[in-house]
């Protein structure tokens, strides 16, 4: 869907419905290099999305806390498109719903390299030197709403654009991090050598061949 906003002179393609309609890995895929924009008090802060982790209810052991939660399998399992926010050590981490309806499943957002609105995110960071290298940290950054969960992109505030793709040889993917259960599915999409993903992807790389004794 092409659209006017207020902060570009020519269209873009804000990313809707039909661009999460797919598997979750599809999906987590294809936002590589995709922008998040937040619209906070009139200014414009946006960042390129260079990490993303999959995750499909059905068939996916990592989501065995949430099958006990009627309402987030229920948003889970909705339309796509839909922002699910949910807490893992008290940090708010945006996630967003995809595949068909009936089919639970969404895409973690892990990191983003800044690329409109840096002074603001450092104030909305406290200073701290990690800015969006981290799911917690980029929510933090762009003052993502928690009361926005369950509503469907785009918001007028924050929405999601097309961008320019990012060749295959530029794109790893490999486990996903912090799990104790489906840990050794790699549904993690990371920018090659990006020094803004939450973790390299040599170091992922590594600690799974280790816990596989390799």
């Amino acid at each position: 869907m092409r659209v006017h906003h207020p902060y570009h002179e020519i269209p873009v393609e804000t990313l809707n419905v039909d661009f999460f309609n797919l598997s979750p890995l599809s999906v987590a895929r294809r936002l590589i290099g995709c922008a998040v924009v937040r619209v906070l008090a009139g200014e414009r802060l946006s960042g390129r999305i260079v990490e993303t982790e999959a995750y499909g209810g059905l068939r996916d052991p990592s989501c065995y806390v949430v099958r006990r939660d009627e309402r987030i399998w229920s948003l889970l399992s909705g339309p796509p498109g839909v922002l699910y926010l949910h807490r893992a050590y008290r940090h708010w981490l945006l996630n967003i719903t995809c595949d068909a309806v009936g089919e639970p499943a969404c895409v973690l957002i892990r990191a983003l390299e800044p690329t409109g609105g840096e002074e603001r995110m450092r104030q909305l960071r406290r200073g701290a030197r990690d800015l969006t290298n981290g799911p917690a940290r980029l929510v933090e950054a762009l003052a993502i709403d928690s009361a926005w969960e369950a509503s469907a992109l785009p918001r007028a505030e924050f929405w999601l654009e097309a961008g320019e793709p990012v060749p295959e040889e530029q794109v790893l993917n490999t486990v996903r991090i912090g799990l104790t259960r489906g840990k050794d599915l790699p549904w993690r999409f990371a920018v090659r050598d990006s020094p803004w993903v939450s973790r390299s992807v040599e170091a992922v790389l590594s600690e799974a061949s280790l816990s596989a004794g390799l």
